[in-house]
């Protein structure tokens, strides 16, 4: 499997039950009838989120974890025999523990609604990962205690087939769960969007246009390498940070408005924005050092030069470090919701 560097997902629906002007009892059975419609609507979708969110908490939480592990065994042992692929003096590979989201995962997946494109990954994620956990922390105890040296790596090769089977299905369901999450958030975006711009809630519009426009800036830089950086289009990529840039603006306005933040976020409290705001500044600080590396073939030049010597310095505006920027964007955004 490749190395994969997971992308994280925001769910951009906001339920918003709208009042139908009196909360007084209304007479008319038909009122009564389009409220409670209304409000089953309501628990429905907010059904729909919360199981779907179970899912993306798994992308984004858990599957890292496993990847890491993967990545640790992938760089210490033979595929084929079990073995070490060299002898070292220490090896280290990572292991994981009972996770809470699994076990959330476990107790929504059969519950309405059904999403079947993610319910049917969720038996396989939550069985193999289950299955996983005691041989890798097994594997990776023989290896931290040092047992290899009491039986001449005679038990590494039974060690390591325990835990490869679980490894690669939690691993290969999970590429489904990533690809198909992506699928569904791109869909209910563009949704959610239409909605708020229909419904007049413009706050909560730019808001997730600035979510989407920095998304079409960074997919094409995940596992990509320095060396691959003239493939990127650099006049979409500005375009979209252009965009990115033009609803963090109206967004900002809209912002100053108390009333308009109260009934579109339900934030009353003083200066909610912040950190929300100083990530953007962020993100378009270095968006912007990251498209003078891709004009500048001398810039560019020299960090390759810096790559053969040494580890890339922090402060240069990379793919890397924009993806970082990006993704603390998507948090602070997710976190006002």
């Amino acid at each position: 499997m490749k190395d994969l560097t997971n992308t994280l997902i925001i769910c951009l629906i906001v339920i918003a039950i709208y009042s139908c002007g009196d909360t007084k009892k209304a007479n008319s059975k038909e009122h009564e009838t389009t409220t409670e419609t209304s409000f089953n609507a309501d628990e429905e979708k907010q059904a729909f989120i919360n199981k779907y969110n179970a899912y993306v908490a798994v992308w984004n939480k858990v599957s890292p974890r496993v990847e890491s592990s993967y990545k640790s065994i992938y760089n210490t042992i033979n595929d084929k025999n079990g073995n070490p692929l060299k002898e070292q003096q220490n090896y280290y590979i990572t292991t994981i523990k009972e996770s809470i989201v699994i076990k959330n995962l476990n107790k929504i997946m059969n519950e309405e609604p059904k999403i079947e494109e993610l319910d049917a990954l969720g038996p396989k994620l939550v069985a193999s990962y289950n299955e996983l956990i005691v041989p890798l922390q097994e594997l990776s105890d023989y290896y931290k205690l040092q047992s290899y040296k009491d039986d001449d790596f005679k038990k590494a090769s039974e060690l390591y087939f325990k835990v490869r089977k679980p490894l690669t299905e939690f691993l290969q369901a999970s590429d489904n769960l990533g690809a198909a999450v992506q699928i569904i958030d791109n869909k209910m975006s563009i949704e959610a969007l239409a909605e708020y711009k229909e419904n007049n809630k413009m706050l909560l519009y730019n808001k997730g246009m600035i979510i989407q426009s920095i998304k079409k800036s960074i997919t094409p830089l995940y596992n990509i390498t320095f060396d691959e950086y003239q493939s990127i289009n650099v006049e979409d990529f500005k375009s979209n940070l252009k965009e990115a840039a033009k609803h963090y603006t109206e967004f900002k306005k809209l912002a100053n408005n108390k009333e308009t933040v109260k009934d579109e976020l339900n934030i009353s409290r003083p200066s909610p924005f912040l950190m929300y705001y100083r990530s953007i500044d962020d993100y378009i600080k270095t968006a912007r050092g990251f498209v003078e590396i891709l004009e500048d073939s001398k810039k560019y030049e020299k960090i390759k030069k810096q790559l053969q010597y040494m580890k890339l310095n922090p402060t240069i505006d990379s793919h890397e470090k924009l993806l970082k920027k990006a993704e603390s964007v998507i948090n602070f955004s997710n976190s006002l919701n």
